[in-house]
């Protein structure tokens, strides 16, 4: 390529950087000051790469509680629809199995910070019950003594002549409720016989024609003018006698009274987290939950096509590196086996061709590997698998770069130099090759058949299985080898220096290919050097979230070359990270769960000296505020899960990414690790590797797709001021007009008492 060529092309990828760092370098200023999860530096400076996509995802999903915050969880939960589904539209219960799975999802508990590694190990209905525990109920003075004369009132004797003879006195309450009694029978009466009535016209003029209910109509209505009146007589008669002593209303005004008061919730909220709880065989008891919206699982999957999570032909080549080496080792195997088969024609015949073909092989890679070394070996059995893939045979450079990573090789020879006799020798070689892999596949067969015909069991038992590894080894090696070819055809070319740079370097090449219904696509850029800062947010994490720990989700060490090449790869140059993703939020709603009760702790005791959640008031999530929650019983709880499906990473450089970070990459997704915020493990459902990531680079990219849905990350909610007082502390003004539970008893024998008294002089 030219001078002027190279330099138009370095003044492209400036500007393309430049429009997608711009977000970042001049970012937009988020939340205000302590109030705010974030402080004002970000109006100067960018923000650090996770409080940057911290505040995008809080930004599209949080509302605008004061008392609820997001926290992130790292790496995220691989969610898998089968797990939780099941026949809502047809109202069909969920199964033992389905609430459980739900219950451990909802009811986890988590330390009161944004970011964290996992949950605190607590769960919300234990340190509920154990919240509610801690409080018994305060009495206040002026009611409980207006309470007790309104007992007195009830209790008060009142004189009253029923008419049966009867020589006994009463109380207020026992001629209010006999009254009432009555009134109620007479009411009851009446109704029996309006029923009986139109029990006898409908029979009298049946069907629901208009002429047999207008009929029956003009019954029931001259029936009912007739004989009404006496009886409505007779229940007003009873009711007069009601409000002449009492009326109802008066009398449900001093119920209210006598029912009223705080305290009486926290034994109503105890019954009812013992009601709902069903134990499981294990010993252990299930709580359970709704989510919302009620068909969260059916959209527990991917947008992503396999097309789309095809690794880059390099990695794939790496991965059939080992098969290659494996096939050749069986073809051995069964050739020196063959040899002790007694004489036959067709497995002769096929040996000849075996060796042929070997003969030829060796002949075709002997120049390359007395030039470069017996190392190569390996290296040669992959290139010349894949070497018909490719137009003309000619396996890209970058290809053999990456397969000869760690090879040594002969003194004074170089990689291009090895790059490039490859290709001069890949005709001849690539044939010979496919010719060995025919040749042998059909001496084993001969093999197979002969032994069969022999009856020589000894060697069946050998042969057989070796025959079956080789049959499904050459499946595997199929199955990448359409892989390479799918992505190859999709790949970017390669530049004129060999190097295969992605020119889709805008924020779409990680937005989701599409969004599904309930979901909020966010896309993100930040400047890769902003990982080295940690939070601004003094309490915003309980883990590592900077520099290349974060990047391998905490998996890799600081020390470790995989880091080393991480930080080399953000240095040189300009490097930003995008995040694509799809995000929902699911509501949980628990019929078991009252945290209204922990709002009126100012009128309660509590038995203990801890608090259940701090005792300061807050008009907002302040760092002070998540600093206190930290040392008390019960400071928060779930109220929805962060879902994130569809989810992409890239990083994009202006100039080449090392192939040490790339393969340290490509090398953790392969074994399911995770990156930054997202779990690389794989649902059983949305896919069948090991594996929910994928990896894919080129000479200034490295792409990352998770094609597992996972949660990362809950809204809590801030459990209301404990304003509860210590039981022993019955001092100051706060205390004033409030009394123990033990004066109040006393307060109530002596009620008791006085009415004893009264009775005993009435019978007597």
């Amino acid at each position: 390529m030219s001078e002027e060529k190279k330099q138009v092309k370095a003044e492209e990828k400036t500007e393309n950087v430049k429009k997608v760092l711009k977000p970042v370098l001049n970012p937009v200023p988020v939340g205000n000051g302590e109030d705010g999860p974030f402080t004002a530096e970000a109006e100067t400076k960018p923000s650090s790469f996770v409080d940057t996509v911290y505040q995008q995802i809080n930004s599209v999903l949080g509302g605008s509680n004061a008392n609820q915050f997001l926290c992130l969880t790292i790496p995220g939960q691989a969610l898998s629809a089968e797990d939780f589904k099941y026949d809502y539209k047809n109202n069909a219960p969920k199964g033992p199995v389905i609430e459980a799975n739900e219950s451990r999802l909802a009811n986890k508990l988590f330390d009161p910070c944004r970011m964290t590694g996992s949950d605190n190990g607590l769960t919300l209905p234990y340190q509920y019950r154990t919240a509610l525990d801690m409080l018994t109920p305060k009495l206040n003075l002026k009611v409980a003594q207006a309470k007790n004369q309104l007992r007195q009132l009830l209790m008060t004797e009142y004189p009253y002549d029923f008419g049966d003879g009867a020589d006994k006195t009463y109380t207020l309450q026992e001629v209010f409720f006999r009254l009432y009694d009555e009134y109620v029978a007479e009411s009851e009466k009446w109704s029996e016989i309006q029923n009986k009535k139109r029990e006898e016209l409908r029979k009298k003029y049946p069907g629901t024609d208009s002429e047999n209910n207008e009929k029956y109509n003009d019954a029931y209505l001259e029936w009912y003018e007739t004989v009404a009146e006496s009886y409505l007589n007779v229940i007003n008669e009873k009711m007069s006698k009601v409000i002449s002593v009492f009326t109802p209303n008066d009398m449900k005004i001093l119920e209210g009274i006598l029912d009223s008061g705080s305290g009486a919730e926290l034994q109503e909220a105890r019954q009812t987290l013992s009601n709902t709880q069903k134990l499981t065989p294990d010993g252990g008891y299930v709580y359970p939950v709704k989510f919302n919206p009620t068909n969260w699982f059916e959209l527990l999957g991917t947008s992503f096509t396999p097309i789309d999570l095809l690794k880059s032909p390099d990695v794939l080549s790496m991965q059939l590196q080992n098969l290659s080496s494996r096939r050749i080792k069986l073809n051995s195997r069964i050739s020196d086996i063959s040899s002790l088969i007694p004489e036959d024609k067709a497995v002769n015949e096929a040996k000849n061709k075996v060796k042929e073909a070997k003969e030829a092989l060796d002949l075709a890679q002997s120049s390359l590997i007395t030039s470069y070394g017996d190392g190569i070996q390996n290296l040669l059995n992959t290139v010349f698998d894949i070497a018909p893939l490719f137009a003309g045979g000619a396996v890209p450079g970058d290809i053999i770069a990456k397969l000869a990573g760690g090879v040594s090789l002969s003194s004074g020879k170089t990689i291009p130099d090895l790059i490039s006799d490859i290709n001069k020798s890949m005709a001849a070689s690539f044939t010979a090759q496919q010719t060995y892999v025919k040749e042998s596949q059909a001496l084993a067969d001969a093999s197979a058949a002969a032994i069969e015909t022999q009856n020589m069991a000894n060697l069946k038992s050998i042969l057989l299985p070796l025959k079956s590894q080789l049959e499904e080894l050459d499946l595997e090696i199929q199955n990448i080898q359409t892989q390479i070819q799918l992505s190859a055809a999709s790949r970017p070319a390669a530049d004129a220096d060999g190097k295969v740079v992605d020119s889709d370097t805008s924020e779409n090449s990680v937005a989701p290919p599409s969004v599904p219904e309930g979901y909020t696509q966010v896309v993100i850029t930040a400047d890769a050097s902003t990982m080295d800062s940690e939070s601004s947010s003094s309490s915003a994490s309980s883990v590592k979230t900077s520099g290349a720990s974060f990047w391998f989700c905490g998996y890799h060490s600081e020390n470790s070359s995989s880091s080393s090449s991480f930080s080399s790869s953000i240095s040189q140059g300009k490097t930003s990270i995008q995040i694509g993703m799809n995000v929902a939020k699911v509501g949980i709603e628990r019929e078991w769960f009252n945290p209204g009760v922990f709002a009126l702790t100012k009128d309660m005791f509590n038995v203990t000296t801890s608090k259940i959640s701090p005792q300061e008031s807050y008009s907002s999530i302040t760092e002070q505020r998540l600093s206190n929650m930290a040392s008390t019983v019960f400071p928060c709880y779930p109220t929805a899960l962060v879902i994130a499906r569809d989810i992409s990473i890239k990083l994009v450089s202006s100039t080449s990414i090392s192939s040490e970070f790339s393969e340290s990459a490509e090398k953790h997704a392969s074994s399911g690790g995770g990156f930054l915020f997202f779990s690389g493990s794989s649902s059983s459902s949305s896919s069948s590797s090991s594996s929910g990531v994928h990896a894919a680079s080129t000479d200034n990219t490295v792409t990352l797709k998770f094609d597992t849905p996972q949660i990362i990350g809950y809204y809590l909610e801030a459990t209301a001021a404990d304003k509860s007082t210590y039981l022993d502390n019955m001092s100051g003004d706060s205390q004033a007009g409030y009394v123990t539970i033990s004066h109040f008893v006393e307060e109530y024998k002596k009620i008791l008492e006085e009415m004893k008294k009264k009775q005993i002089k009435m019978e007597g």
